[in-house]
């Protein structure tokens, strides 16, 4: 076949127009598509940054009144917010330290708080000898925690005295073991004390534990002060009775002794107890002391809170804190 034969192909030739505007609709549809797709597709959630620490926590609102975290060093984020805090309501607010009508104190006035009956508990025990001020205790004798109460006493720094149990006139009130009874003689009752005493490791004083018919009897109240004496103790009459011949029997004897001059929790009532308390005061201020006798078990659930209450303003007031011991190194 000759080359005259052969038939020649068509060349191609391309509108160059017509392909840019194809390429820039390709482009535009493909733009439109990634617009489309960031729209809807969510945001991921990063937990830690990008060079694998931790990343920075949210920043919590801080509260009025709460002192505010310092921000992170180099994180350029703003303060937290601070937001505001309503008051509680006035039944949610703490109350106020209690107010007293303590007048101020005169003639030097010393308040000396004596606590009987200790030996049955000694949780209730240890909430007297956790007051902050010196006191004296008296320990029953004979009890399950007679000596062991009288430690924690001693231990606290208190002051421990022998509360002796002694008949009453009333037969039907039982004193309680290691009793001194009408039928015993001087000398026994010397003896029992002498015991009693020895049983909580030595004290500084005793108190007589009911005793209103002994304590009528100047010849047995005498044996007691007696058996105090040669001890090197002193005596405090607790007062149970108006008739009491203490004050006469230590007379005889040249002794110098302690009587009882209002007793705290008659009534097992924080007003009554208050009352009592402002009646010590205005005998205080009189006589330049006052001797006050509580009692452990009986007022556990109110009177060692109210004497801890009222104790900073009596210090205020002016009035001294002693136990008979320190009255007698005077």
């Amino acid at each position: 076949m000759s080359a005259a034969k052969r038939r020649k192909k068509p060349k191609i030739r391309l509108d160059i127009k017509k392909v840019l505007v194809f390429a820039a609709l390709v482009v535009s549809l493909c733009a439109a598509l990634l617009c489309i797709t960031a729209l809807f597709e969510p945001l991921p959630v990063q937990d830690e940054a990008a060079d694998g620490a931790p990343a920075a926590a949210a920043v919590p609102p801080v509260v009025a009144g709460e002192p505010v975290p310092p921000a992170s060093a180099g994180t350029g984020l703003p303060p937290p917010p601070v937001l505001p805090v309503e008051p509680p309501a006035q039944d949610e607010r703490p109350p106020a330290a209690a107010r007293y009508d303590i007048p101020a104190a005169k003639n030097g006035a010393a308040l000396l708080f004596v606590i009987d009956d200790a030996g049955q508990s000694t949780e209730r025990l240890e909430r007297y000898t956790a007051l902050p001020f010196p006191l004296s205790v008296a320990v029953l004798p004979k009890l399950p925690h007679s000596a062991e109460c009288a430690a924690i006493v001693r231990g606290a720094g208190k002051e421990v005295l022998l509360h002796q149990p002694m008949q009453a006139v009333n037969a039907a009130i039982n004193p309680g073991p290691g009793a001194i009874t009408p039928d015993m003689s001087p000398e026994a009752i010397c003896a029992l004390v002498w015991e009693n005493i020895a049983e909580l490791g030595g004290v500084a004083g005793l108190n007589n534990h009911e005793g209103s018919l002994i304590s009528e009897d100047e010849l047995r109240i005498g044996a007691v002060l007696d058996a105090a004496r040669k001890s090197g103790v002193y005596f405090l009459d607790s007062r149970t009775t108006a008739k009491t011949q203490a004050p006469a029997a230590a007379a005889a004897r040249g002794m110098t002794i302690f009587e009882r001059d209002v007793f705290l929790d008659n009534d097992v009532d924080r007003d009554g107890m208050l009352e009592q308390l402002y009646r010590a005061l205005a005998i205080a201020n009189k006589k330049g002391t006052v001797i006050i006798i509580g009692h452990v078990d009986k007022s556990a659930d109110i009177l060692p809170g109210l004497l801890a209450d009222i104790y900073p303003q009596l210090c205020q007031a002016g009035y001294r804190f002693l136990t008979p011991s320190m009255l007698l190194e005077r």
